[in-house]
């Protein structure tokens, strides 16, 4: 069930609120009627970067090197209207514009369908969405080098690499 559609917005970012180890991630669009939010894994936010990127390399569209990081901040009030689910992004070739598809997370099988949204946007947005999307979820806390997985913010966590044998420090 189409929830919403957003065909010339002059806003699309990704954010979060909150500090990193307990951040709330967001996609947000706003065209000239009106501004939605989504609330996002942290992996989404990273995934529609990566995708984005991909995605303007096929293109032969360089990424953005440089933006306005302010303007690309989430706009107060950060109501999400749903979590999402599923996602995916694509190319219109007809009208050089992307399309950035969401699906509703729905847990309970008795549920009616999940509420989608539809965010189109032109290259320029592509690639400071691209660019910032990625530059905000390294925004967390540092990865352990041995396994990957989050430390506090001083660097200090009890590794699975060492078997639980004491904690690994930077």
């Amino acid at each position: 069930m189409m929830d919403v559609e957003l065909a010339t917005p002059h806003h699309v970012t990704v954010g979060f609120t909150g500090v990193p180890g307990q951040r709330t991630f967001f996609l947000q669009a706003e065209d000239d009627t009106r501004r939605v939010a989504f609330l996002l894994e942290k992996a989404q936010a990273s995934g529609i970067g990566e995708l984005l990127g991909q995605l303007l390399a096929r293109l032969d569209d360089g990424a953005a090197s440089d933006w306005d990081r302010a303007a690309m901040a989430l706009r107060q009030p950060v109501e999400a209207r749903w979590r999402v689910g599923e996602l995916s992004l694509g190319f219109d070739p007809e009208q050089d514009r992307f399309l950035l598809e969401l699906a509703e997370l729905v847990t309970d099988e008795s549920a009616p369908e999940p509420r989608e949204a539809r965010v189109w946007f032109d290259r320029d947005q592509a690639r400071r969405l691209a660019a910032h999307a990625l530059e905000v979820v390294e925004q967390g806390r540092p990865t352990c080098e041995l396994c990957g997985r989050p430390t506090e913010l001083d660097g200090e966590h009890v590794c699975p690499a060492t078997n639980g044998h004491g904690t690994l420090s930077r």
